[in-house]
């Protein structure tokens, strides 16, 4: 595996500030939540419905933003988002109502997600076949800095300006970006006459016909669902069964954080001995055996200080599993790489949503139904590996 060039590690930086835009534009104003409840005269349940209007944003924009991708390049439709990101951050700024807030994080979400769409599409085309999970795995771990100084940096401005200093940031951020992408990020998408005469249909269909990219668009679908298991129930571990400080959750966050970068630096270290099928294997395997443990010490009812020891490994898994997946599900992919990201962006929220809806309803107390829907979707994750891909 070749070393990066210079043009090329540029290229990685500018893909990262783009997919860190999503997580960032979540993390970062989370602290700023009371403040916002006041500001609006509305109840918290308002503000928090902005991440539900945002995560919509997330799955519509990325079918769109796949197949425009697709048929007129990689850097226009980037470019095109980001002017979009720019105007509605400017727009969450100005709201006036929280029904107005909700409209403009819904259109944040539908822009930005962009970046992260594109950028995905632009590793499977820009770098060879050798380097793309190295890749994948650098921007896993770059991109992973988002959720340790999100909540931090987001603490800082909120208590020592307005909370729309966070979105203030979001535009400048998205500024930065627009500038990068004119002035460095390269075209990598070729114009075909077979890509004009494509519909969105088309696309699709063929991208859900290929079983590789079905198996492993599952595989990553469950690592996002047991991401999104540990962010919605963290702070009850942490804060409430615990008894920890909000400063202590900030410091398990992001250590957690570290384990989630350094997983991505592990499946991009192994790829020297073992195949990325045998990685991927190897560690849902492991995964499997935190989670056992995990769900033993929920039963037991040991202390968080035992809880937060396997918490952290299977954190660390989803580092390995994210890049690992995301290059076995867009490999097949050149032409079609934007709708091939797009689905498999959208396919993750869905499969999520429906895991979460479905391990709520189990009747079992809070601890316990954490331990029971981690063993669940670890489960799950040997199930999808023994789908058969195509000859």
């Amino acid at each position: 595996m070749s070393k990066l060039k210079k043009q090329q590690f540029i290229v990685v930086l500018i893909l990262a500030l783009l997919s860190a835009l999503e997580p960032f534009s979540i993390d970062l104003y989370l602290p700023g939540f009371l403040k916002m409840a006041a500001y609006y005269h509305t109840d918290l349940k308002s503000v928090q419905f902005s991440i539900s209007t945002f995560l919509a944003g997330f799955a519509v924009g990325q079918l769109f933003w796949g197949i425009i991708s697709d048929k007129y390049g990689r850097k226009w439709p980037t470019m095109i988002s980001l002017v979009l990101f720019i105007a509605a951050t400017m727009a969450c700024i100005y709201a006036e109502t929280i029904e107005q807030f909700w409209v403009a994080r819904f259109f944040q979400a539908f822009a930005g997600c962009a970046g992260v769409v594109i950028a995905r599409a632009i590793v499977n085309e820009y770098f060879e076949q050798d380097d793309t999970m190295r890749v994948f795995s650098l921007l896993a771990i770059i991109a992973g800095v988002a959720p340790i100084i999100g909540p931090v940096a987001g603490n800082f401005l909120v208590s020592h300006f307005s909370w729309q200093s966070t979105f203030v940031t979001l535009f400048i951020l998205g500024v930065l970006a627009l500038l990068l992408v004119i002035l460095w990020l390269p075209e990598t998408k070729a114009k075909t006459t077979t890509a004009q005469k494509r519909n969105l249909i088309q696309d699709f269909k063929a991208v859900l016909q290929v079983k590789t990219f079905l198996k492993y668009t599952l595989i990553g679908s469950v690592t996002y669902s047991i991401l999104m298991i540990y962010l919605a129930n963290a702070p009850y571990l942490i804060m409430e069964y615990g008894q920890l400080s909000s400063t202590t959750f900030s410091y398990i966050f992001a250590f957690n954080a570290v384990g989630l970068m350094l997983g991505a630096w592990v499946s991009s270290a192994f790829i020297r001995w073992w195949s990325i099928r045998q990685i991927i294997l190897y560690t849902t395997i492991f995964g499997l055996v935190g989670s056992l443990v995990f769900l033993g010490f929920c039963i037991t009812k040991q202390p968080i200080e035992w809880l937060l020891i396997p918490l952290f490994f299977i954190v660390l898994t989803l580092g390995v599993l994210f890049p690992a997946t995301t290059k076995l599900a867009l490999e097949p992919f050149v032409e079609t790489s934007g709708s091939a990201s797009a689905l498999l962006g959208s396919l993750q929220l869905l499969l999520t949503f429906i895991i979460s809806a479905a391990t709520n309803l189990i009747p079992v107390d809070l601890l316990l139904l954490t331990g029971l829907a981690l063993f669940v979707c670890h489960g799950l994750y040997l199930a999808c590996y023994w789908i058969k891909e195509a000859e």
